[in-house]
């Protein structure tokens, strides 16, 4: 046999050593992870089982339907806003600015005309939308507040 065969032998059982050891290693590790992580965890127990419901909860849920059709629905209270906080929250966007031709509050000039036509022909016209304007003033306000919010913004109150 020549140097060559006799080192390829060698280098062949010492990769076959190498490949022993690494899987003997590999098994002790697999026990050792096995024998600390316990017995897993115990279906019957409470507070698992309700640890484990709490995580895969939905975050939020949609109710279609009353759960007792009998049952009342529940009162909102709303709370009344008043005719400076109306006309802040829903018409100064365009009204400050006097964008696409809305009168600016405190121009008494452009409001003038509007105010001739009487409160309700202002208070329909915002109802139900005129010019750029969308129904309602775009809110959802009721004609009680747009009424009261045309009182102040006109300068009527």
């Amino acid at each position: 046999m020549s140097s060559t065969d006799t080192s390829d032998a060698g280098m062949a059982k010492m990769m076959g050593l190498v490949v022993a050891v690494l899987t003997i290693i590999t098994i002790v590790a697999m026990v050792f992870a096995r024998i600390l992580s316990g017995d897993g965890d115990d279906p019957t127990d409470k507070l698992i089982r309700s640890a484990l419901l709490d995580r895969i909860s939905p975050v939020a849920s949609v109710r279609t339907e009353a759960s007792d059709p009998s049952a009342a629905p529940a009162e909102v209270v709303a709370v009344a806003l008043t005719p400076e906080e109306l006309v802040q929250n829903a018409c100064m966007a365009c009204h400050a600015a006097g964008i696409s031709g809305a009168p600016k509050m405190g121009d008494v000039a452009a409001w003038e005309p509007r105010i001739a036509t009487g409160l309700e022909a202002m208070v329909a016209s915002v109802v139900n939308g005129k010019g750029a304007m969308p129904a309602g003033g775009g809110s959802t306000y009721s004609v009680e507040d747009i009424e009261r919010a045309v009182k102040h913004l006109a300068g009527i109150e």
